[in-house]
Parts: C-alpha cells; structure tokens; sequence
C-alpha cells in the first residue's frame, strides 16, 4: 500500500510526534511511504526515518499558516508522479479537494488536532477576512474526508460545535501516542521520586514550548507570590523557542524580563529546546510538573510526566482535565491564575506522597491506562482499523493487539473548591498578561 502523510511543518509537539509514530509503523508493515512537509526543524536533524520518502517542499510560506502550506503540498501531489492508496493529513483540510479529484480512489483519513477555524490567529486586518473565509469553507472540505479522528473528547465536542453537519459516525475519538520519545531517544527505566536521592529544595518543572497560549507567565507569579510568603523552590522553564516564529521568541524574552522584575531569577531557571535525553533528565529530578495552557486540544506533558511517575498541575479544561485524575494523580485548578497555581504548589510541596505514582502497586495501574490509552500501539492500532474499514477487502495486520476506539462522551471533572478561589486583581500582574 502506498500511505502519503501530508504534515506542513515538523517542529517538536504532539502533533509532530504523530507523524513520526505513522512513519516508524506503516514502515515497519512494509508499505510504501511518502512524506509531505514545508519544513523539518533542527530538533530532528540527528533522527533517522529509513525506509521513507521525504518531500521537503521548501516554498517561503508563513510559519504557522497551515492552510497555505497544505494547498501547497497538495498541488505537488497533484502534478507529482505519487499515486496513492491513503493519504492522512493534519492541521488543514484545504488539500482535501486537490486530492480527491487528482487521486478519486484514494482514501483520506483526518487527524484533526482542532478545528482551524479555532486556531487561526487574528493576527491584523486583512489576516482577520482571511481567517473568516477559512472558518466558512471548513465544513465542507471536512465532509469530503472519509474518516476523522480528533484527539480527545474535548476536541469533539468544539469539532461539532463549529461542525454540525459532518456525520457523526465518521468523527473518532483517539488519543494520540505518548511514548514515541521511548522509541527515538531509548530513556532509561522511569523511577519514582522514593527511588532516588530526595531533592534539598522542591522541584517544579515545565515541559512546553515558549508560546503565550501556553501561559508560563503564571508559574513565574506564582514563584513570586511563593517567595513572598517565605517559601523555598525551584522552577524549571523548559521547552522549544521557535526561532522562525516571533511570537515563541518575543514571549521567551518577556518571560525573562518577568523573572527579573518579580525578583525570581534565583528560583527560575530556563531550558530552551532540550534535547529528548535531557528532557528525560528533568523529568526524572524534578518532584511535580507543570501544564499551564487552559483548553489544550490534548497536551501530551502530562502523560510524559505520568508515565515518568511525577505528579501534575493542570489547569482543569480541555484535553488534560481528562487524563489528570484529580489528588490521584495530580492537581487541577480552575483557570490559569498565579494565585490558584500558588496554591496548588503549595499543596504538592506539602503533600509528599502519590501512592498511584510512587509505589509499584499504584504505577502498574496508571501504567497499564498510558499503555491501553495513550500508546503508540494503540494509535497505531486504530490508525490500521480506519483504513481496513475504508479499503474495504484490504487486510491490515498489527502485530500486537491495539486499544478500542475511545467513545465521544465529553467529561470535564470539575476541580476542587480549594483551587477555584476568585482571582485578585494585581494591576501589575494584569498589565503583563496584556503585554504577553
């Protein structure tokens, strides 16, 4: 079988690590693979993808426009000597049409990360028309797709929010791979915080890209209003600085200023672009991690830190408010707010043992749940079931036995009282969020 992924800009996220969990599995069955993107980021320079055919397509394109990017791609499939049998895309569906009247027998399977329409940013006037016009013609394109997979129950529920016309049947509901960094960077064993030497002063570290929506700014209040009150920490800021994209280093500076100001530079440390080894590192020295963004799509941080046997602080929507089990395996506070976060760490700083995370008995339960839900095996199962079902007579074996297909039933648990105490109004605070 001939499988082209078409994925515009491979950086360092969830959704980049998709691809390469399809890459590494559909090769591994022994089909023929061809890769689509506008660009592959340094973080992979050193990473090996035998056995596929890699279209770099190098046009100047706007960093972060997927919808350009992807009409880019699909018009070099379109006058390319391909011809294939499944073509599965992300990002955008503004391909979709190009491909179906180019390659009629070919079947399309969508991993939607979130609706464009949603992620679109505003950005300046004309860019604002422009967005509009994307939220428009969405639906359509998507009702010409053959299978839709979403990666969580809250990414379904704004996909049929903003869709309501896509047939339901054809919207899934899979969690993408968690354990692909096992695969390409071969970390040791994860151990609990009882099993190494206990840190002097408590360890908080952040595992994301250096992007406003991700919110850092409200660990670095919550460090200073920590410090005030006499407490003794350590934060580590850690994640990738795009260095194409202004926004990822404007908001890298102004992170560092902040910490300046708040008079924190000696508690806060930053990390930019670790590699998978060392991200691993931290993860092993720390005693609690942090995941600030509010209605992530999904947020693969926590379910490292999980499956790293470290407890964490999310805010209590979107994607990670269903894999973080409220004081079981973490915190949830009610919306990102440096007091609420405050609090939280406060708590995990006072609260020295997880039993699901520290003992044996506890981490085999939460093991065997990241292993069933959050697996390469499993995505890569239900990826496998997709397509027989849209090949129809077409056979695809799995060498081992995947996860079941997630039904679309949103929860969204609520968290506890403690943490959803109104927000103080800091005029200084307020101005830096505007700033950021």
């Amino acid at each position: 079988m001939h499988v082209v992924i078409v994925h515009p800009e491979q950086w360092n996220g969830g959704s980049d690590r998709c691809t390469v969990a399809l890459i590494r599995h559909f090769v591994s069955q022994g089909h023929r693979v061809t890769w689509l993107t506008t660009m592959i980021d340094e973080y992979w320079k050193n990473h090996t993808f035998d056995g596929v055919e890699i279209r770099e397509v190098g046009w100047k394109l706007h960093p972060g426009d997927w919808w350009s990017q992807n009409v880019a791609l699909g018009w070099h499939m379109v006058f390319s000597n391909l011809n294939p049998d499944v073509a599965i895309i992300d990002h955008s569906a503004s391909c979709v049409p190009m491909i179906k009247w180019r390659f009629p027998q070919c079947k399309i399977l969508f991993y939607c990360h979130f609706p464009q329409q949603l992620v679109t940013p505003s950005r300046f006037f004309l860019y604002r028309w422009y967005a509009q016009l994307i939220g428009i013609v969405e639906e359509e394109l998507f009702s010409q797709i053959d299978q839709i997979f979403v990666n969580s129950n809250f990414t379904a529920t704004q996909f049929c929010k903003v869709m309501p016309n896509i047939e339901k049947n054809k919207v899934r509901v899979v969690y993408p791979p968690c354990d692909i960094d096992w695969i390409v960077s071969e970390s040791e064993k994860p151990i609990s915080r009882a099993q190494r030497a206990r840190n002097e002063v408590y360890t908080f570290l952040s595992m994301n890209r250096f992007w406003p929506e991700k919110r850092l700014d409200i660990i670095v209040e919550a460090a200073s209003i920590l410090k005030r009150r006499g407490y003794n920490l350590r934060v580590q800021l850690a994640g990738s600085v795009m260095p194409h994209i202004p926004e990822s280093r404007i908001y890298y500076e102004l992170l560092q200023k902040m910490t300046e100001e708040l008079d924190v530079s000696d508690m806060v440390s930053f990390i930019p672009s670790p590699s998978d080894r060392v991200k691993f590192q931290l993860y092993q020295q720390c005693d609690t991690a942090l995941y600030t963004p509010p209605n992530e799509h999904f947020g693969i941080v926590p379910i490292e830190a999980l499956d790293q046997r470290r407890p964490v602080i999310v805010c209590d929507s979107g994607g990670p408010a269903e894999t973080v089990l409220e004081d079981i395996t973490g915190t949830k506070i009610a919306k990102p707010c440096g007091e609420l976060l405050a609090e939280a760490m406060l708590h995990h700083m006072n609260k020295r043992d997880w039993p699901e995370l520290d003992t044996e008995e506890g981490y085999a339960k939460q093991r065997h749940r990241l292993e069933t839900e959050f697996s390469t095996r499993g995505f890569c199962g239900n990826i496998d079931r997709a397509i027989a079902e849209m090949m129809g007579n077409l056979d695809i074996s799995t060498t081992e036995p995947s996860a079941p297909v997630m039904e679309t039933i949103v929860h969204q648990p609520i968290a506890t009282e403690v943490y959803a105490k109104q927000q103080q109004k800091h005029p200084a605070a307020l101005s830096r969020r505007a700033h950021a």
